[in-house]
């Protein structure tokens, strides 16, 4: 690949001459190989070698408009590769996240609905004032869940803030916007906060009882 300043990348990609295909194609190979570093470390368990070029193929194509969309924002503070590269990593979550829960229904809760939960109480054999003190709040949060939220509240805090499926896999899924989708699970959310604190609990008191040394298992609620 030619070595290029900045100045000349953002010249070579606004021309209007054969120069501009020649760093097009060298700009797409840069997101490839960004696109294809990033699915080979997160997406090896489970896609096949093909599967993970595949994406890194649609990754780089999606990237490619983006960094010519956001070309104008490019403000010189690091090398232009390095700052294009984000757009196809980017990309490649994005386009891993909805391949991995591809084969995933969500259209029904399952049993072990709130997962992280439900996992944390399985260690806690060891430490049984801990474990009351999970086994409660975890019950609180079922009731909260099953008596205060709707049913597509309860979807959205189920595949969203616990199961961590991205927003636009889900949106899809039920066959709604994003937008809506945030706002159901901001609703549902905020009926969960306030569910929790009309049975004389704070969310803090939630939270605390199901923090890890890596951070509370419901790190992704935001209640306020």
């Amino acid at each position: 690949m030619p070595s290029r300043t900045n100045e000349e990348w953002i010249e070579s990609l606004q021309a209007a001459d054969n120069g501009r295909q020649d760093a097009l194609t060298d700009l797409q190979a840069c997101l490839h190989r960004a696109a294809l570093f990033y699915l080979q470390r997160r997406g090896s368990r489970f896609l096949r070698p093909d599967q993970i070029a595949a994406l890194a193929d649609d990754a780089a194509q999606e990237a490619i408009l983006q960094v010519l969309e956001k070309l104008k924002s490019f403000r010189g503070d690091a090398a232009f590769l390095t700052w294009a590269s984000k757009f196809g990593i980017s990309a490649a979550a994005q386009l891993l996240g909805r391949r991995q829960w591809h084969d995933v229904s969500l259209d029904d809760i399952p049993a072990g609905w709130d997962g992280p939960l439900t996992t944390l109480l399985a260690s806690d054999a060891g430490e049984p004032e801990l474990a009351a003190r999970r086994k409660e709040v975890r019950e609180l949060l079922l009731q909260v869940a099953r008596e205060d939220l709707t049913d597509k509240q309860r979807l959205a805090i189920h595949w969203i803030l616990f199961q961590g499926v991205p927003l636009d896999v889900v949106a899809e899924r039920l066959q709604i916007s994003r937008g809506t989708l945030y706002k159901l699970g901001h609703d549902a959310r905020r009926a969960l906060k306030r569910g929790i604190e009309r049975r004389g609990w704070t969310c803090a008191d939630a939270l605390e009882a199901f923090a890890t040394p890596a951070g509370p298992a419901l790190e992704g609620a935001r209640w306020r």
